[in-house]
């Protein structure tokens, strides 16, 4: 994958712990607001665990493309000490992947949830729009806003886009070519997925080594 030529990191720099809570907060009620399906299943599970959920990593996709990257996201959060743990690289699916560990923070015996239970895990993927088709990348790029990537937290945080949301024909166009395409230029920097873990379960090793489909950069576990 080549060296991760992000910014480095200091623990806060950006804010306080509390701030950094607020944000992962917001991220996930935006989220589970604009899918239905998922409050469900989290609600229920929240039912049966008395609300003592933990989570495990948050995971996010972006567009490698005028600062819509990987970076747009990361320097935010590098800014209150997270850290890269590693990378994946999926060269037939176009797509870049580094994982990101959380500060050192004080967490309760009881601490639990994002509000005073262990910081989730990052994954951040992003498109190489740069060797998709012709085709992707100019649809693509005539959505694109100059300077928009320094909004990504805030999008993410909002659910809202920071450009005019694609006609269908260009979705359907771009679906022909990769569905994970279509979710950052359909979502921007939204979170596409979390993980959670009870209190019974530890973390779970990913990225460990080499895998099947994609070439791991760095050995560990996140």
């Amino acid at each position: 994958m080549g060296s991760f030529d992000l910014p480095h990191s200091s623990s806060f720099k950006g804010g306080s712990e509390i701030f950094l809570r607020n944000v992962f907060e917001n991220i996930l009620k935006t989220y589970l607001r604009k899918n239905p399906t998922a409050k469900t299943i989290w609600e229920l599970v929240q039912s049966m665990d008395n609300e003592k959920i933990c989570y495990d990593h948050f995971t996010f996709r972006t567009l490698k493309v005028d600062g819509y990257g990987i970076d747009s996201l990361s320097s935010f959060f590098m800014d209150y000490g997270y850290k890269i743990g590693g990378g994946l690289d999926f060269p037939k699916k176009k797509l870049r992947v580094l994982w990101f560990s959380p500060p050192d923070v004080h967490v309760p015996s009881d601490g639990h949830g994002l509000g005073n239970g262990p910081l989730p895990r990052l994954v951040i993927a992003e498109v190489l729009v740069d060797e998709l088709s012709p085709e992707s990348q100019g649809i693509i790029r005539k959505y694109l806003k100059p300077e928009g990537g320094k909004q990504a937290v805030l999008s993410s945080t909002l659910g809202s886009l920071i450009w005019e949301k694609p006609t269908w024909t260009d979705f359907e166009q771009l679906a022909k070519y990769s569905g994970y395409i279509n979710f950052p230029i359909n979502n921007h920097i939204f979170i596409d997925k979390f993980y959670k873990f009870f209190y019974s379960i530890r973390f779970r090793k990913m990225f460990c080594g080499s895998t099947k489909n994609g070439q791991s950069t760095k050995n560990g576990s996140f």
